[in-house]
Formats: C-alpha cells, structure tokens, sequence
C-alpha cells in the first residue's frame, strides 16, 4: 500500500517537471530511489523526445536496470556466503583438530600434576634394576603409554590415539575393578574405617576422568582425524581388557 502512495505521489510529481529534469534523473539514477528513476523513465516514454534524447534515456535505463539486477543478485547469495563463512566459526571450538588438543594438552597436565605431587614411585622403580621383573610390565607399560599417547595423539598420530586409548580405557577398567573392591571393603562395617570417604570421592573422579577421555577419543569426528576404524577402536578395547585381566590373574 506505502509503495502503491509512493508511486503515485512520484507519478504526480513527476508530470509536472521538464523533460530535462527527468533526463536527468535517469543519468544519475545512483542518487535516487529506484521508485523515482523508473517514474521518471515511464514518464519520459509518454512524452515526444528527440531520437537522440530518446536513445540516451533508454541507454541510460539499461544501465541503471543492469545495476539493479546486480545488486540483487548480490544481495541473494550474500546471507548464503555469510552462513558458509560463520558455520566454520560456530563449529571451530567443537572441531576435532581443537578436541584433540584440548584432549592431549589435558591429559599431559593430569600427569605431571600428579608427578609434582609426589607420585614419582613408578619413575623411581624405572631407574632401579632390581624393580625389573615380568610383573613390572604391569605398573611400568600404562605410566609410560598415557603421556607417550598423549604427545602422539597432540601430533594427530595413529599410534598415538592407539596408545593414548588403550592407555585411558586400562586405567577407566583398572580403576574401576579396585574400586568396587574398596567399595565393598567401605560398605563392610568391619573395615570401613580402612577407606576414608574422600578416597572414594577422589575414586569417583578419577574413574570419571578415565571414562570421559575414552568417550572422547572414540568419537567418529576423532578417529576420523586419526584414521582409525572401528576394528582398530575395538582391537585397541580387547587390549586394554586383555591386559587388565592378565593383570588380574597374576599370569606374569
């Protein structure tokens, strides 16, 4: 309806004005209104110009019709090109290549934190070839597989999602397998007092951490940046119960 009163007004106004004015208008179309440059064109056309004039106006509309379509064209494929270029954006904090960094970044820190605290017992043993027994493969493999797998899976490594996920997955089991043994121990009121409540809460946490890196390094997105399959995913799985039962069973 405001467009159907704008035009009207400008048919109206635009009767009364010179050819020239119009003329006019047409040249610097750029600076009004399309309502008005196309009035003025229409009006132009009921009215008897010389040929010259006549094919000047119409070069001019062209020109001014050719920017139009232009514009329009543009307008309708940049809300697609601003959607390409944000998707990325939105995406970027969640992409697989930031995970595995944060991942790895996580995992490494998790470990010497712990070092700094004082749990350097497995390093002390390393260096003492007295601790070098067939047993030992049990304490000494998973303290050197998480910060190795860590670095190579930073690096974006096969072999270092391999060892960083059978090493995550071991200690989510391991963990898991004694604290349900020290869970029935606090829930015997015999030895209850042997664990305090806050060992199993730090329990809790660090089986947690375990199973949230395992979640996270398995999703497609993930072994899909580290060319690993699901048979690679499930083998790595079998590894790591096959090791925690080894363990279990005392076999070595």
């Amino acid at each position: 309806m405001n467009q159907l009163i704008d035009a009207n007004s400008f048919e109206y106004k635009y009767e009364r004005l010179e050819s020239s004015e119009l003329i006019a208008i047409i040249r610097n179309s750029r600076n009004f209104q399309p309502l008005a440059v196309e009035t003025a064109y229409i009006e132009l056309q009921r009215r008897d110009l010389p040929p010259e004039q006549f094919k000047e106006v119409n070069d001019e509309f062209n020109l001014y019709l050719k920017r139009k379509v232009t514009k329009q064209t543009q307008e309708l494929n940049s809300p697609k090109a601003e959607q390409a270029k944000k998707a990325p954006v939105n995406q970027q904090f969640f992409s697989a290549k930031r995970v595995i960094g944060i991942v790895s970044l996580t995992v490494l820190a998790v470990y010497f934190i712990t070092l700094a605290q004082g749990d350097t017992a497995v390093l002390r043993m390393i260096t003492e070839s007295s601790s070098y027994r067939p047993s030992f493969l049990f304490i000494v493999v998973p303290y050197l597989m998480l910060p190795l797998g860590a670095i190579g899976f930073g690096l974006r490594k096969k072999l270092g999602w391999i060892m960083l996920s059978w090493a995550v997955m071991y200690n989510a089991l391991k963990q898991a397998y004694f604290f349900k043994k020290d869970l029935d121990i606090k829930l015997n009121d015999r030895y209850a007092d042997i664990i305090s409540t806050d060992e199993v809460i730090r329990n809790i946490i660090v089986i947690s951490f375990f199973v949230l890196i395992s979640v996270i390094v398995c999703l497609p997105g993930i072994r899909a940046k580290m060319k690993t399959g699901i048979l690679t995913m499930v083998l790595t799985m079998v590894a790591a119960v096959g090791f925690l039962a080894l363990q279990v069973m005392k076999v070595i």
